[in-house]
């Protein structure tokens, strides 16, 4: 990608009045390219890579462990934990869990500030002249799956939430209220259908094409709330078969292959986050690398979260599960030499394998490009609408695709829709571990079923994670600085 990007002053006024958004403003000034009314074609397509370049922060520095940390798969550092009240919170779901808690708020800024790009060149596309209808359409089109996961993203973690478009007016006193999850999730599935029916973008460079407008879909229909009414597992297989016909997307062969920087944007990726260095580091393997190792050489960093027991429990010796070996690294070097005792034994605890980047002396340099959808996340979410609609033995014929490709060996035991259900998501969390949707699965299962998984598995969690953090809090700077949104409008539980 180009490493140039645009904002519309108005829009970027909007945005710092709309969220709490002072860490995104330390962003240095010469970044930006300030547009004027009259945009061309170069720099439309400047500001849809601003708008592609926004989705990174969903997974840069530390925040690429929200979504993973808290959880029954993983759990943050006790060093970590027990050092950082914020970042602690979100295992310990205590009172930093606030609505002054940073890692909260940076999901909520990042939301906005891609909303914000995204907008802007849904605006500014109507006005090139130099480029063809159609190819008006796919940009637009383009933008508006950009837009499309940063609202359901929103939702997700959220709830309800203001909704920004392309229409809306700037304001230094915003009063934009939020909104019901039914008008929120339309808005995502309407951006959908024009990105799957315009998008003309080539498959696995980096940029949104229709079957990951279509996947997303897909996602949409299983993840929203109930309440939303949008939950529709009919609708969410029919995505699917569609996405079957399109016939892009192909199991990796080796699953160790799917994290190794060779095959980025390989027939498994549906889309994933674009890193670079030294252009786009994610420092990923850095938070995520273990301490007794150091910064340098493969493996190395400075962990936040571990896998729980419960995740490790998952994989049983002996049954040929090639998945734990490429997630899971067991065995820690220095200079050459296994390392077996060390100050604190989570230093050489199993540690997450599957961000490190061997191309990188330094873990801090880390920049191998990070998944979002890929086909096996698919497979066994279309296993799950067929469960539902009570076809066992077809269900178990897709989740045993994803289990032959890691050489399993031992059979699928489930006898019943529920003992179906639950293997699946035992399932996803082998297949998918630690790559940011575990929450989202054990919300959407419910916020009691939520609370009791997290509970029951997560050490710092238990006793005090409860059925109103399956949502997030509204961050202070937002209802403090946005006239819609009053401190009575907070999600339940939070102060």
């Amino acid at each position: 990608m180009k490493k140039y990007y645009l904002i519309n002053i108005n829009v970027f006024i909007l945005l710092c009045t709309l969220t709490a958004c002072s860490a995104f403003l330390e962003e240095k000034a010469d970044s930006f390219l300030l547009a004027s009314t009259d945009v061309n074609a170069t720099m439309l397509e400047a500001q849809l890579q601003g708008a592609y370049k926004s989705l990174l922060w969903y997974k840069n520095d530390r925040p690429v462990m929200v979504g993973i940390t808290g959880t029954d798969e993983a759990q943050g550092k006790a060093v970590e934990v027990n050092y950082w009240a914020e970042q602690g919170a979100l295992d310990r779901y205590n009172a930093s869990l606030n609505s002054d808690n940073s890692f909260t708020a940076w999901m909520w800024n990042t939301g906005y500030f891609s909303i914000s790009r995204a907008n802007m060149v849904i605006r500014s596309v109507k006005n090139v002249s130099e480029i063809s209808d159609e190819e008006k359409s796919s940009k637009e089109a383009e933008a508006r799956y950009i837009r499309a996961m940063s609202y359901f993203t929103l939702a997700q973690y959220f709830g309800k939430v203001p909704l920004i478009t392309e229409h809306t007016e700037p304001s230094t006193e915003p009063d934009y209220p939020r909104e019901e999850l039914s008008l929120i999730y339309k808005f995502v599935i309407d951006d959908l259908e024009y990105a799957e029916t315009n998008l003309r973008t080539g498959y696995r460079n980096g940029r949104a094409t229709a079957g990951a407008a279509k996947a997303l879909m897909m996602k949409t229909y299983m993840y929203a709330q109930p309440e939303s009414g949008f939950r529709d597992y009919a609708k969410a297989k029919k995505q699917f078969e569609e996405i079957e016909q399109l016939g892009k997307y192909s199991l990796q062969e080796k699953y160790e292959e799917l994290f190794m920087p060779e095959h980025e944007n390989g027939v498994e990726s549906v889309y994933e986050f674009q890193f670079e260095y030294p252009d786009e580091p994610s420092h990923a393997q850095y938070y995520t690398g273990s301490r007794g190792i150091g910064e340098y050489g493969p493996g190395s960093g400075y962990a936040m979260f571990l896998p729980t027991q419960r995740y490790l429990g998952l994989f049983t010796e002996g049954d040929g599960d090639e998945r734990f070996k490429a997630s899971v690294r067991t065995e820690f070097y220095r200079d050459g030499e296994l390392i077996t005792s060390a100050p604190d034994p989570e230093y050489i605890a199993p540690h997450c394998k599957k961000y490190e980047d061997d191309r990188q002396v330094h873990s801090w340099n880390s920049a191998k490009n990070i998944y979002y959808i890929r086909y096996a996340d698919l497979i066994l979410l279309y296993a799950e609408c067929l469960n539902d609609e009570g076809k066992l033995t077809e269900a178990k014929q897709q989740v045993k695709k994803v289990r032959d490709r890691a050489k399993v060996t031992t059979p699928i035991t489930a006898n019943s829709k529920q003992e179906m259900l639950d293997f699946i998501y035992e399932e996803r969390m082998r297949e998918l571990g630690m790559e940011g949707w575990r929450r989202f699965d054990l919300v959407r299962r419910g916020a009691d079923y939520f609370a009791g998984e997290v509970d029951k598995y997560n050490a710092f969690a238990k006793g005090n994670v409860k059925t109103h953090h399956a949502l997030y809090p509204i961050p202070s700077n937002e209802i403090n600085m946005n006239n819609g949104i009053s401190p009575e409008d907070q999600n339940p539980g939070y102060n």
